[in-house]
C-alpha cells in the first residue's frame, strides 16, 4: 500500500500598501459622511430616496456592467439557479438597512444609527456560530457578552429596546453572511439586486402620493440631488473591492470601525444630538466588546496563522 503525500497551496496573506490604506480610507470616509447628503434630502419620503438609490444604483452599474462586458454573473446564476432567490432576499434585506438607516438620519437618530454599525460585526460572529456552526473563541464570547449587556443596559435605563439600532446591525450582518457564500462578486451581486428591486420601486413611484410620482419631476433640476445616490453608493463600494487586494484582511477589519466612528462624531459634535451618561455607558460597552474582538481577530490575523502552522511544519521536519 503506497501512500500519496497531498501538498496544499499555501494561502499567501495580501500584502499592504500605501494606495491601498488610501483607497480604503476614501471608502470608508464616504460611507460615514453620508449622513451629511442624506439631510440634504430630508423633504423626501425615506422610501422615495431608497427608490431613487435603486434605481440610479442600478443605471450606475449598468453603465459598468455595459462598458467592461461583466456578463459572467448570468452564467453564474445559471450553474447555481437557488441563488437568484436568494440574490433577492439579499437586495430587500439591504434595502431595508437603506431606509432604516435614512430614516434615522432624517428624524435625528444618528447616534442610534452608528450604534447599530457598532453592534454589527459581533452579531455577524453570532450568526456564523448559529448558521455555518463556528466554534467562537474565548474573547469572542467575552465580546458578544457586552454588546447583549449594553442592550440590557438601554432597555433598563433608557426604558426602550433599540429597535433601530438592532435593525441595522442584523440586516447589515445577514446582508454580509449572505454575501460570504454568494458565488457572485459584490459589484454582480449589487447590480443584480438593483435590476430585480428597479421595477417594484418604479410601480412604487407610480402608485405612491410622493413628489417623485409626479412624470415632470423626474425631468427638473431638483432630480439631480435624488441622481447622485446612485454614485455615492457605487463609488465607495468599488473603492472598497480594489482595497481589499492591496490591504492585509486583519487591517482592513480595524478600518471597518471608521465608518461607525465618522457617524457617531457627525451625530455628536456636528448635530448635537444628545449624549448623556446612560448612552456613554452603552456605548461604552459596545467599545469594550469591538477592543477585544479586535484584539482576538488581531491575535489570529492570517499571517499570524500562517507563520505557526510554518513553524510547527518545521519543528515536525526536525523531529522526523
Amino acid at each position: 500500500m503506497t501512500t500519496q503525500n497531498v501538498v496544499k497551496k499555501p494561502v499567501v496573506p495580501i500584502k499592504t500598501t500605501r494606495s491601498g490604506i488610501v483607497t480604503a480610507l476614501i471608502a470608508f470616509c464616504i460611507w460615514g459622511a453620508f449622513p451629511l447628503y442624506f439631510k440634504q434630502l430630508a423633504a423626501y419620503n425615506a422610501t422615495e430616496i431608497i427608490g431613487h438609490r435603486i434605481v440610479w444604483t442600478f443605471a450606475c452599474l449598468l453603465i459598468v456592467v455595459v462598458v467592461t462586458k461583466r456578463w459572467q454573473w448570468i452564467d453564474t446564476l445559471k450553474q447555481n439557479p437557488r441563488w437568484i432567490a436568494l440574490t433577492f432576499l439579499s437586495g430587500i434585506i439591504i434595502a431595508t438597512n437603506w431606509l432604516t438607516y435614512v430614516w434615522a438620519v432624517n428624524h435625528d437618530r444618528i447616534l442610534e444609527a452608528s450604534l447599530g454599525y457598532f453592534i454589527g460585526p459581533l452579531v455577524g460572529v453570532a450568526l456564523s456560530m448559529i448558521l455555518f456552526k463556528e466554534r467562537l473563541r474565548s474573547l469572542q464570547w467575552v465580546a458578544i457578552g457586552f454588546a447583549l449587556l449594553s442592550v440590557i443596559i438601554q432597555v433598563v435605563m433608557l426604558g426602550s429596546l433599540p429597535w433601530l439600532s438592532l435593525i441595522l446591525a442584523f440586516s447589515f450582518s445577514t446582508y454580509g453572511t449572505i454575501q460570504r457564500q454568494t458565488p457572485l462578486t459584490p459589484v454582480d451581486a449589487m447590480f443584480v439586486e438593483t435590476t430585480m428591486l428597479v421595477p417594484i420601486f418604479i410601480w412604487w413611484f407610480w402608485q405612491a402620493d410622493v413628489v417623485s410620482s409626479q412624470l415632470g419631476f423626474w425631468f427638473t433640476s431638483n432630480i439631480w440631488l435624488l441622481m447622485l445616490a446612485g454614485p455615492i453608493t457605487l463609488i465607495p463600494l468599488l473603492l472598497f473591492n480594489r482595497s481589499t487586494k492591496l490591504v492585509a484582511y486583519s487591517i482592513l477589519s480595524f478600518m471597518n470601525y471608521l465608518t461607525p466612528t465618522f457617524i457617531f462624531f457627525l451625530a455628536v459634535f456636528y448635530y448635537k444630538e444628545p449624549f448623556d451618561l446612560h448612552r456613554l455607558v452603552v456605548f461604552g460597552l459596545i467599545w469594550l466588546g469591538l477592543l477585544l474582538f479586535s484584539i482576538d481577530l488581531w491575535r489570529h490575523r492570517p499571517s499570524k496563522v500562517l507563520k505557526t502552522e510554518r513553524l510547527r511544519e518545521e519543528a515536525l521536519q526536525q523531529a522526523k
